[in-house]
């Protein structure tokens, strides 16, 4: 089979790894179409050496870079890429690009997505997609199939993520003694509206005195932060040890602080985007939606050692399903019993 994946996050690479890899030893083609956006590029290089990359389009932030370059002129080179390739099936998230390209060349195309808020989205890739997959934030249709868990689940659970204490050295830190913070950049669609300077002082507030991990998506924001404060030096190796054995993690993007959640982490949203998936992963007890303002008192809620978070983490494990799974089984025209299983 030759399996095209589109990726145009580094949460979708995440995503999909662990099925890339697992497709490429059972001697499957595998090809990507990456948008170029920010160290995209370079990262699934470095992640998944050897891999036939296809750049698709790009995106600089801004509402006109989106609008064109990373939907308008990415179907077009789509559509020149379908006709090289001809791939047998496609697969991505939120890709409804990516879908109406494979629908014009009569291939099956199988999106994942976690933002049914998005309703215009959600209407095009219904239009797009053979089958569209959501975690258990919205209902089943005719196009529609449930999973249970959540995306970062498919390269976090403990069958796709060993923890590596090692990743600590390099910072000079020690389990549980600091805070990991996310701060993601506002020029983007879903966080055009934040107000970047309320959120920088509820972080810097609610840290005080206390070691902090600074992961910034934005580097020339480094000056609004305390200069005490240690950043990540890009390409960051194996942020999610570094998050896993964090005290918490304080994000103003939602995909890291679900991925600390997942991982047994507290996890304090202050992004102000409201997601029903988040409201999900709540029950867990350790995502925590928070204002800005409310940060220097709820950070604390926290929740025990490495065992405790490996317990939660194997509660998980025994409750949802393994995405993996499911993502082999569409790419080889094999998914049809797993997808019958959902929603029964």
């Amino acid at each position: 089979m030759k399996v095209h994946f589109d990726i145009s996050h580094p949460a979708h690479l995440n995503f999909f790894r662990p099925a890339i890899v697992r497709l490429q030893g059972d001697g499957h083609r595998v090809l990507l179409s990456v948008l170029d956006r920010g160290p995209l590029v370079s990262i699934t290089r470095r992640e998944l050496p050897g891999v036939r990359l296809f750049i698709s389009g790009r995106h600089r932030g801004g509402v006109l870079s989106v609008i064109l370059e990373a939907n308008i002129i990415k179907f077009f080179r789509l559509l020149g890429f379908f006709l090289r390739e001809r791939p047998d099936v496609t697969l991505s998230c939120g890709g409804f690009v990516a879908g109406a390209a494979a629908r014009l060349f009569s291939r099956p195309d199988y999106q994942f997505d976690d933002d049914p808020e998005r309703k215009n989205n959600v209407r095009l890739e219904k239009l797009t997609a053979t089958l569209l997959f959501f975690p258990p934030v919205t209902l089943p249709d005719k196009k529609i199939r449930i999973y249970n868990g959540v995306k970062e689940w498919a390269y976090l659970s403990p069958r796709s993520f060993t923890p590596d204490i090692s990743a600590l050295a390099e910072y000079e830190v020690r389990p549980g003694e600091y805070l990991f913070v996310r701060a993601v950049s506002v020029g983007t669609l879903n966080y055009l509206y934040q107000d970047t300077n309320a959120v920088i002082g509820g972080m810097i507030r609610a840290a005080g005195a206390q070691r902090v991990l600074l992961s910034l998506e934005k580097k020339a924001d480094r000056a609004l932060f305390p200069e005490h404060w240690t950043i990540l030096k890009e390409p960051v190796k194996d942020i999610h040890s570094l998050i896993y054995y964090s005290r918490c993690l304080i994000s103003s993007g939602d995909s890291m602080a679900r991925e600390a959640c997942v991982l047994g982490v507290p996890s304090y949203y202050c992004g102000g985007r409201r997601m029903a998936v988040n409201d999900f992963l709540k029950s867990t007890g350790l995502f925590h939606e928070v204002s800005p303002d409310e940060l220097s008192e709820r950070i604390g809620e926290e929740a025990g050692n490495d065992e405790s978070r490996e317990q939660l983490r194997a509660k998980m494990e025994e409750e949802w399903d393994d995405l993996t799974v499911l993502i082999t089984g569409l790419a080889t025209g094999n998914g049809v019993q797993v997808c019958d299983r959902l929603n029964k």
